[in-house]
């Protein structure tokens, strides 16, 4: 008997490798606002909060309607080229199928827009894995992680949150896990370190999908 019943993952950088084509649309969008061309390591902090917040917080944007137009510009050309340019992590499918095969529900729990999410698992033809799809809605300026799990939870009947956990790459999900009452197991094959998953105190560290299982399963 598996350790849960449900399992929330974030998407990028938990399920899917998306960096190069938000790196990419990023540059795009600075590009056309005559910004220099961020190094590797800002770039990788954008990965994980809202993208508001992102353009906010690590660029340093604080005119509103200014901060609206850098999201669109790069959604211009992420929505485009960006959202394809992007492969699952090493293990993901055969993770899915086993929790599939197990009775395991699934569902994506990510501040990642719900329209791209849904484009990407359709395309790759992983959408028959997930239970529920959890993401943001484009005119949300940051609904929280916590509230974005708790959807999930709600949609996937949870009734006793034991039994879920939340699989996450940064703190917002490690934060967001705590916040909705669940435990989190933190990869470090995303864009998160071992220092930031032990300041946040997430329950669990796992170097590769293997290490997801076997917490699943207690094997």
């Amino acid at each position: 008997m598996a350790n849960y019943d449900i399992v929330l993952f974030d998407f990028d950088g938990t399920m899917i490798d998306t960096s190069d084509g938000i790196f990419k649309s990023i540059i795009y969008a600075l590009n056309a606002d005559g910004q220099p061309v961020p190094t590797e390591d800002t770039l990788r902090k954008f990965i994980g909060p809202p993208i508001y917040d992102s353009f906010k917080n690590i660029f340093g944007y604080t005119d509103e309607d200014k901060i609206e137009w850098m999201i669109k510009k790069y959604r211009e050309r992420y929505s485009v080229l960006g959202l394809f340019e992007a492969r699952y992590y090493d293990g993901i499918e055969e993770l899915l199928i086993k929790l599939k095969k197990n009775g395991i529900k699934v569902a994506t729990a990510s501040s990642k827009p719900k329209k791209f999410i849904e484009r990407i698992l359709n395309e790759t033809g992983f959408a028959k894995y997930i239970d529920y799809i959890g993401g943001t809605v484009f005119d949300e300026k940051g609904s929280g992680k916590t509230g974005i799990l708790l959807n999930a939870l709600e949609n996937l009947n949870c009734t006793d949150k034991s039994r879920a956990i939340m699989v996450g790459d940064r703190k917002f999900d490690i934060e967001g896990a705590k916040g909705a009452g669940i435990e989190t197991i933190a990869v470090l094959y995303g864009f998160g370190s071992r220092q930031e998953f032990e300041e946040y105190e997430a329950e669990y560290i796992v170097e590769d999908t293997k290490g997801i299982e076997k917490i699943i399963f207690g094997e």
